[in-house]
């Protein structure tokens, strides 16, 4: 036996009434179409509300983005910021590096130019000092400069940059490179100037009176008591009596005494082989035997024996002969007229 169910196929009216005497629709339809359209509405609700989340979700992401980027935007430009004052800073280091690598070669050039002279003056010669320090120093500061500064803030460029570096990282080397040569060379000087202040110490170089007023120089002269032409064998120096005498140069005194022609004279020889004789002093300090340095006080200015007035006479004697003092002694003040 057979049973057969047939789907129950119901028809439905839906009634639409308008407000006011408007006609009333309605609308005829199986129960078939009626569940497909409210299947198919609640398809259609349920994509809206998955699209909507979705696009809710999308949303909040999309808000975070443009937070990190904002965030990430803020970073970087702290971070340019950061390396454009980096920069800046390196340049101004850059520059100061080189402007001292200029005063280190400024101040080697001194060096050389100091060692030259003491060179010169260890060899017996005299050289004339730099006269303005500022000349000699290219890299002086603005503020030891006479007037003002100005113009235009004008960025450098790489090629500046690069060229600022080349030059001072030269500039540097050379120095670095040249420095030792120079010490060495100074040491040696230092020793040779050592030498020659020991040898300047024997040498009767040292004025012996604190005036520097000559009264009669060396060689032939008219006597000053009887007009006569005569030779004068030493330097006369004038001065106040009393005065101290200092001997030129390192020495043991050899003689002293009075005679009517030197009055009190006091006579030292030197380890170089010279003499000096100081004669017409008012008083005779060194004693014979006596051992004195360069500059040490011998004696008191005076005007004793053969004189005219307070005054030194002093003699250098070399094999026996004498000699021009002032082609020994160095008058006070002279080197700083060369």
């Amino acid at each position: 036996m057979k049973f057969r169910f047939k789907p129950a196929n119901k028809r439905y009216t839906i009634l639409i009434v308008p407000e006011g005497t408007r006609p009333v629709f309605r609308f005829k339809m199986r129960s078939t179409i009626l569940l497909s359209m409210l299947v198919t509405a609640a398809v259609v609700i349920l994509m809206l509300l998955i699209l909507a989340t979705l696009n809710r979700s999308h949303y909040h992401r999309i808000v975070s983005l443009e937070a990190e980027l904002t965030s990430s935007t803020d970073r970087l430009q702290s971070t340019v910021d950061d390396k454009e004052q980096a920069i800046d800073k390196l340049l101004t280091e850059l520059l100061d590096l080189s402007e001292k690598s200029k005063t280190i070669e400024s101040k080697i050039l001194e060096l050389e130019s100091l060692e030259a002279e003491l060179k010169s003056i260890t060899s017996g010669n005299r050289q004339t000092k730099v006269a303005n320090t500022a000349v000699a120093n290219p890299s002086a500061k603005k503020s030891d400069q006479d007037g003002g500064v100005g113009g235009e803030s004008i960025p450098l460029s790489d090629t500046d940059i690069r060229a600022l570096i080349a030059d001072t990282k030269e500039s540097i080397t050379l120095s670095l490179k040249e420095m030792p040569d120079l010490q060495k060379r100074l040491e040696q000087t230092k020793v040779n100037v050592e030498k020659y202040k020991e040898m300047m110490e024997i040498i009767p170089t040292y004025w012996p009176t604190d005036s520097t007023r000559i009264t009669s120089q060396f060689g032939k002269r008219s006597d000053p008591f009887n007009s006569r032409l005569t030779s004068h064998n030493g330097l006369d120096i004038g001065g106040s009596t009393g005065d101290p005498v200092y001997a030129a140069a390192k020495g043991k005194v050899t003689d002293t005494g009075y005679s009517s022609a030197r009055g009190n004279f006091v006579t030292v020889s030197h380890p170089s082989g010279l003499q000096t004789i100081y004669m017409h002093m008012k008083q005779n300090i060194a004693a014979k035997g006596d051992v004195v340095k360069q500059g040490d006080t011998i004696g008191l200015l005076g005007s004793t024996g053969r004189s005219t007035g307070p005054h030194l006479h002093i003699e250098v004697i070399k094999n026996g002969v004498a000699v021009d003092p002032l082609n020994y002694l160095t008058i006070p003040g002279e080197d700083d007229k060369l």
